[in-house]
């Protein structure tokens, strides 16, 4: 494992280091895949710090990735509204069949660009919210923080909590 000495940490002023997390793997897997690494990723507000498997294969083929509805898009707002208007404009066909074909190809086509947008949106929000909450926590380490600052330490995890709850809808799904 390279990146980190211990995978889990507790919160307390003098932290309990761990090495709870581990990867293993059989001769047969070290023999397919030779090249196989082990990183230690950031663990962000987490107390665990994630482990990312590599095979150190590189895929040469690739193919478009199909489209998947997201459960975490129904938390966002105004996500109906947006779904009944590209639904609403589309109405080409010759047939009750060819015309809800091509509504959902549409709308279809219309969520996969909006995901992109949200996604690129949303991780810049969330690196924000982890910067505003890190200062914030630094700030009170070494003095009292405002009443104003308190809200807005409050505003920002409470935020970072709805974020990563749409995040962990995704994985989970």
């Amino acid at each position: 494992m390279s990146g980190r000495k211990y995978t889990w940490a507790n919160s307390l002023a003098t932290p309990t280091f761990e090495k709870l997390d581990r990867v293993l793997v059989s001769t047969e897997w070290e023999q397919y895949f030779p090249l196989s690494t082990v990183v230690a990723l950031s663990r962000e507000i987490s107390d665990h710090t994630p482990l990312l498997l590599s095979t150190g294969e590189v895929s040469s083929a690739r193919t478009p990735p199909l489209f998947q509805f997201e459960l975490g898009w129904l938390l966002r707002e105004g996500f109906f509204e947006l779904v009944s208007d590209v639904w609403n404009k589309e109405n080409k066909g010759s047939t009750s069949l060819q015309v809800w074909q091509n509504k959902i190809r549409k709308l279809r086509q219309f969520l996969r660009g909006w995901a992109k947008n949200m996604n690129g949106a949303y991780k810049k929000e969330k690196q924000e919210l982890l910067k505003k909450a890190d200062e914030l926590d630094k700030k009170a380490e070494t003095q009292l923080l405002s009443q104003q600052e308190i809200d807005l330490k409050q505003c920002v995890k409470d935020r970072l909590a709805h974020l990563l709850r749409e995040e962990e809808i995704k994985w989970f799904q």
